[in-house]
């Protein structure tokens, strides 16, 4: 009898040690000292989701292209030339939408190339980077192709695709003579 009391107390405690204690060792072996280091994530992206507001539209364009762009452009001035409104609907032409994209692009993307230049000793380089947009209205969604050359040469260009609003379509629409 002394035995059976023996073998389901060492059964007790065998199933306590392997179902609750052990995992919690398992886990604090497996963890190394940089692990235990609490590590911060960075902060959200701001999500823009409210297209009715031109002036928060063009802010997340322009950080968008901020992101894009980053380390693309030496160190120098960038060219931004206005962006240009086609297709069926539109007359081929810059409207106010394209000035002011181009506006805010000049201040969001020189202001990154003009920090490079005065952390470089590198030289002005002779060569003209350029950024420039293209700007279509298609299925309700306004389309905006934006292109970059940088002074290497190199090109870069991405799409993105912006839900059409009342004031984005007024600015749109809203041709500069």
């Amino acid at each position: 009898m002394r035995h059976y009391h023996l073998f389901r107390n060492l059964l007790i405690k065998t199933f306590l040690f392997c179902f609750l204690l052990l995992p919690c060792l398992a886990q604090g072996a497996q963890e190394t000292g940089a692990e235990f280091v609490k590590q911060t994530p960075p902060p959200p992206a701001i999500k823009y989701r409210d297209y009715a507001s031109l002036p928060e539209l063009i802010t997340s364009l322009c950080d968008e292209a901020d992101g894009n762009f980053k380390h693309f452009y030496g160190p120098g001035l960038v060219a931004v030339t206005p962006f240009v409104s086609i297709g069926e609907d539109l007359r081929p032409g810059i409207s106010k939408l394209g000035i002011t994209l181009a506006d805010q692009m000049v201040a969001v993307i020189n202001s990154n190339t003009i920090i490079l230049k005065t952390k470089s000793a590198k030289k002005q380089h002779d060569s003209r980077q350029r950024l420039s947009g293209l700007l279509e209205e298609m299925d309700g969604y306004l389309r905006i192709h934006i292109s970059g050359v940088n002074f290497r040469g190199q090109r870069i260009s991405y799409v993105t695709n912006v839900e059409m609003s009342a004031p984005l379509y007024r600015a749109l629409h809203s041709y500069i003579k």
